[in-house]
C-alpha cells in the first residue's frame, strides 16, 4: 500500500482528499504546515507528497526544496496559481508534477498513478542493476581456470542470448566442434559446480537443448 502525505493548510480539502484516496487503497496522512510535514517525513516512509504552494511560515516551494535535499520522495504540487511561471517555479523547486486548483478527482488520481508507476519502475531498475553488480562481483571471485574464465566471460558478454556450442567451441576453445567432443560440456559443468560451491545458482548458465548455452542474470 502506497503511503501518501498531504501537506495543505486547507483542512476541509485535506479531509476530502484523505477520504477519496483512502477509498482508492492508499494510506494517507495529512499535515497542515511545511515544518510539520517535513518532521513527519523524518520518521515515516512516504511514497508521494501532495504539496500545496501557499502555506504559512514556509511556503510549498521552500518545502519542496528541503524535501529534495533530504529525501528521494516524488512531489505533486497543488496550487491555486495555475499560470505557466508559477508551474515552472514549482518544477524547478523539485516538484515531479503540478496540478492547479480547482482540479477534478479523476485527474488527480491519474497523475498520482503515473508518478507512482514511474517511481516503481525506477526502483525495480535500480534493484536489478544492484543485483547484476553484486552478481558480477561474486562471479569475479570464482576460482576459475583460464579457459573457464574465458568461457564464462563470453557468455556474460552475450547475456540473455543463446550461444551455440559450435560458436563457444570455436571462439573460446579455438577448435571446431566435433560430434563426440564433450570438452565444452565438461568446462560448463565445472563452472556450474564452482558457482554452487560459492553460493550461486547453477541455473545462471542455462542449457538450451539442441542449441547451446545462455547466461541468465535473474533465476
Amino acid at each position: 500500500m502506497s503511503q501518501i502525505l498531504i501537506v495543505d493548510d486547507d483542512i476541509q480539502l485535506c479531509t476530502l482528499l484523505q477520504e477519496v484516496l483512502t477509498e482508492e487503497g492508499f494510506d494517507v496522512h495529512c499535515e497542515h504546515c511545511g515544518e510539520s510535514g517535513l518532521a513527519y517525513m523524518q520518521n515515516h516512509a512516504i511514497d508521494l507528497v501532495l504539496l500545496d504552494v501557499m502555506l504559512l511560515n514556509i511556503d510549498g516551494l521552500q518545502v519542496a526544496r528541503r524535501i529534495c535535499q533530504r529525501f528521494a520522495t516524488p512531489i505533486l504540487m497543488l496550487t491555486a496559481l495555475g499560470d505557466e511561471p508559477s508551474m515552472l517555479e514549482g518544477l524547478q523547486a523539485g516538484a515531479d508534477n503540478y496540478l492547479a486548483k480547482p482540479f477534478r478527482v479523476p485527474e488527480l488520481l491519474a497523475r498520482i498513478t503515473v508518478i507512482l508507476r514511474r517511481v516503481g519502475l525506477e526502483r525495480q531498475r535500480q534493484s536489478i542493476n544492484h543485483c547484476q553488480s553484486s552478481l558480477t562481483e561474486r562471479i569475479a571471485r570464482l576460482p576459475l581456470t583460464g579457459t573457464e574464465f574465458e568461457l564464462l566471460e563470453y557468455l556474460l558478454k552475450n547475456n540473455g542470448v543463446v550461444v551455440s556450442k559450435a560458436e563457444l567451441q570455436k571462439e573460446v576453445l579455438k577448435k571446431e566442434l566435433s560430434p563426440f567432443d564433450r570438452n565444452l560440456d565438461m568446462h560448463v559443468s565445472n563452472i556450474r559446480r564452482k558457482m554452487v560451491k560459492s553460493g550461486l545458482s547453477k541455473q545462471h548458465i542455462k542449457t538450451v537443448r539442441g542449441k547451446g548455452y545462455s547466461f541468465i542474470d535473474l533465476v
